[in-house]
């Protein structure tokens, strides 16, 4: 029996299965279905016995593959938010203030963060349209408290936003500099100090509540980050795919 995990995004679309959360498949799709019937193929040549997903966005590629696992008669599950997650090794409680409002993205990450690195508190960041910097508190042995986090636009969508509004600053990203000599360079230094400084207060935050965390970073915008931050944070570990790993993690579960 195989089981089917996808992480719907907002650019792009992972899929694997639990053996393989490490390594998907992706399919970049900007919100559109064109390329769906070969991703259905795919799927079916998969012979999935079950979905397990995480959608954000694109309702219209969510609809066309519901509609495609129903039309199959392969059962599916887009996953929500919860109060709590307990695993075998390790429980995770939502201290969200409406649980249903935290996107499944957010919290499925934090579930695969912790899946791999326990013992620990950690502060879980995902760069990719928008950039989240979660706080997870350890509590107790094996005990752990998800306590929100911030959203930011992400670097590309910072960058859009400012040629958009200026047009004549319009340049491609480049590198982080200590002195930007030009226009594309500062642009690029700015977007990043921007985001390594949200993270970094998030994670100054943590160590004054007495939580000294190890930051997990993940998300297509990542390599724009890690040198800067890692920079100022040396144990920064860079980790993708915390979302599958965290439905991966609750395939394993629901077979206990």
């Amino acid at each position: 029996m195989t089981t089917l995990l996808i992480d719907l995004g907002n650019t792009a679309l992972k899929w694997t299965t639990p053996e393989e959360a490490d390594t998907p498949h992706t399919v970049v799709h900007y919100g559109s279905t064109q390329g769906k019937d070969e991703l259905y193929r795919n799927w079916l040549a998969l012979r999935p016995s079950r979905v397990i997903g995480c959608t954000v966005a694109s309702p219209t590629l969510a609809f066309s593959a519901t509609k495609f696992f129903n039309d199959h008669g392969i059962p599916w599950e887009w996953v929500r938010s919860e109060s709590a997650h307990e695993a075998e090794d390790f429980t995770l409680t939502n201290a969200y203030e409406r649980t249903g409002q935290l996107g499944p993205d957010r919290w499925y990450a934090a579930i695969g963060a912790l899946s791999l690195f326990r013992g620990t508190p950690l502060l879980v960041v995902h760069a990719g349209t928008a950039t989240t910097v979660d706080s997870v508190f350890q509590t107790g042995d094996g005990e752990y408290r998800f306590m929100g986090g911030r959203i930011a636009p992400g670097p590309a969508l910072m960058h859009k936003a400012l040629i958009s509004a200026v047009p004549t600053l319009d340049s491609g990203l480049t590198e982080h500099k200590d002195f930007p000599l030009c226009s594309s360079d500062a642009i690029t230094t700015g977007i990043i100090d921007a985001q390594v400084g949200l993270i970094t207060q998030a994670y100054e935050s943590m160590c004054e509540a007495g939580q000294r965390p190890k930051i997990i970073l993940a998300g297509g915008s990542s390599r724009f980050l890690a040198p800067r931050l890692r920079a100022l944070h040396p144990t920064l570990i860079v980790r993708h795919n915390l979302v599958l790993g965290g439905l991966a993690q609750k395939a394993r579960e629901s077979k206990r």
